[in-house]
């Protein structure tokens, strides 16, 4: 039986985030839907993640050099999806409200729904430009031409642990050097790693086998509660800047407090969702 080497489980992690990558250019294309901007983001972030996931396995300047070209399409995105998502939370946080409050939270609204447009139509003329048309193909020609370390061509089982060590190590560092209890920012900071974790995690799982996907749930399920976190935050905090301009400020000042309440519950649930990551992580990346 061939031996799966670093270059081949790097390769085949490349190309499914690129095929998603090109299929969510498709849809966004054809119609710029909230699931279309967020698949797209998806595919943007995963693909920087693995390129910094396998940097042990390829040349670093290259690498770098490829995650960097992608900031500017994924900053794009990344403002059309929290737009929506922004918008999303305080629509059903609305309808929480009394009638009266209810019918008055569409003036709160209106600032988050003309900037989620305004996000929506810096996306569709990036669609149109030149940089993002050479960036597609930059991201093609790099996964059918990537630049490999030596350790390429070593076998896959061998350099995995190196690659998941590091991204464990961040996310536990993080975690430790936090404040406590943890600020809001200390949070954010830890989800950022639990993510690089998690999508380091799946995309070993072709060699690292099913304790690594049931690794990457746990992380999932941590990365999933700080998110719920870090949503509620930067709501909290926009509808702080609404309300000293707005039409509305009492509304504004409800829907802050249900977003407190559930930054609070959020807060309260993180530390359950690590234990259950720390426990799961034993040598997770040996096939079962």
């Amino acid at each position: 039986m061939e031996t799966t080497t670093a270059g081949d489980l790097v390769r085949a992690a490349l190309a499914a985030s690129v095929e998603r990558l090109l299929a969510a250019d498709t849809q966004l294309r054809l119609d710029a839907s909230p699931e279309a901007v967020h698949e797209a983001r998806v595919a943007v972030r995963r693909l920087r993640s693995d390129l910094r996931t396998f940097f042990v396995v390829l040349d670093r300047r290259w690498a770098f050099a490829l995650r960097e070209s992608l900031v500017w399409l994924a900053d794009g995105l990344s403002a059309a999806r929290d737009a929506d998502v922004l918008l999303a939370r305080l629509e059903r946080q609305a309808e929480m409200l009394p009638a009266a409050d209810r019918q008055a939270s569409g003036a709160v609204l209106r600032p988050f729904r003309d900037k989620r447009e305004a996000a929506y139509g810096r996306v569709c003329a990036m669609l149109g430009e030149e940089r993002y048309v050479e960036l597609l193909r930059e991201t093609v020609a790099a996964v059918k031409s990537p630049v490999f370390a030596p350790c390429a061509a070593d076998p896959a089982v061998d350099v995995v642990p190196t690659m998941l060590e590091d991204a464990w190590s961040k996310l536990r560092r993080t975690v430790r050097s936090r404040t406590r209890p943890a600020a809001d920012r200390e949070l954010h900071r830890i989800r950022i790693k639990a993510k690089r974790l998690r999508y380091a995690a799946e995309a070993v799982a072709p060699v690292a086998g099913k304790r690594a996907l049931r690794f990457a749930k746990r992380v999932a399920r941590l990365q999933a509660v700080l998110g719920e976190h870090h949503d509620a935050v930067n709501a909290v905090r926009q509808l702080g800047e609404q309300s000293s301009r707005g039409d509305a400020p009492f509304v504004a000042g409800q829907l802050a407090a249900l977003e407190r309440l559930a930054a609070c519950a959020a807060h309260a649930r993180w530390r359950a969702a690590w234990r259950a990551v720390r426990e799961r992580r034993r040598h997770f990346w040996r096939a079962d």
